[in-house]
């Protein structure tokens, strides 16, 4: 597969994500970490995993993260590798996930935007999770560019040509067809006219 992921360098797209003028990885941490307490889940899969920003909150759960750049595993392994029970997969997420589920939880954030297929991922995760996917969907109010303005920006052009604003309406109706059910829907603000609209989805069961 072609994408600009897999010759962007982690350090770049870290810097970047962690600027207090994006805001975009301090968001992420605090949604896992609210996800992990409010769920309690044993199980963990990370959909664009990367370097497992957000990790900190697992605790002892088994934990799966996917990513398609090796070389951000690498180091996820590196940073995590002292918790009990995780692995790290190189994952295509347009092609077929790893049987590694059930999961009881499972989280994507700037990640979705990416996937082609998007409904044939959705139906995979429909059959690996029994209880919830949190999504958050990267929205904006003011048109505002795919990357922020940051000195990482030129670096980081080439994933933003490939990024996509998804609807969150059609997303959720994407994941009711594929056997989910709406639990939250909320906004999480960021800076430079951007949000989060994060997406709680419960298996039906």
């Amino acid at each position: 597969m072609k994408s600009a992921w897999l010759t962007t360098e982690l350090e770049t797209y870290e810097r970047h994500v962690e600027l207090d003028s994006v805001g975009q990885a301090a968001a992420i941490r605090e949604a896992i970490r609210h996800a992990v307490q409010s769920y309690g889940a044993s199980s963990f899969l990370y959909l664009g995993c990367a370097g497992g920003n957000g990790l900190e909150s697992i605790g002892d759960a088994r934990v799966v993260g996917l990513d398609l750049n090796e070389n951000f595993l690498v180091t996820a392994r590196e940073r995590w590798g002292h918790l009990p029970n995780a692995e790290f997969v190189a994952c295509n997420l347009d092609s077929v996930l790893p049987d590694k589920g059930p999961f009881g939880l499972a989280f994507g954030a700037l990640v979705f935007e990416y996937v082609h297929d998007l409904s044939s991922l959705i139906r995979q995760l429909a059959g690996c999770i029994d209880g919830r996917l949190v999504a958050l969907l990267l929205a904006t109010r003011e048109n505002a560019p795919a990357v922020s303005e940051s000195p990482y920006r030129e670096a980081l052009q080439p994933v933003g040509r490939e990024f996509r604003y998804l609807s969150a309406d059609d997303f959720v109706t994407t994941a009711r067809e594929s056997g989910f059910v709406l639990d939250k829907q909320e906004e999480i603000a960021l800076p430079a006219g951007k949000h989060f609209v994060a997406i709680t989805l419960k298996r039906r069961l």
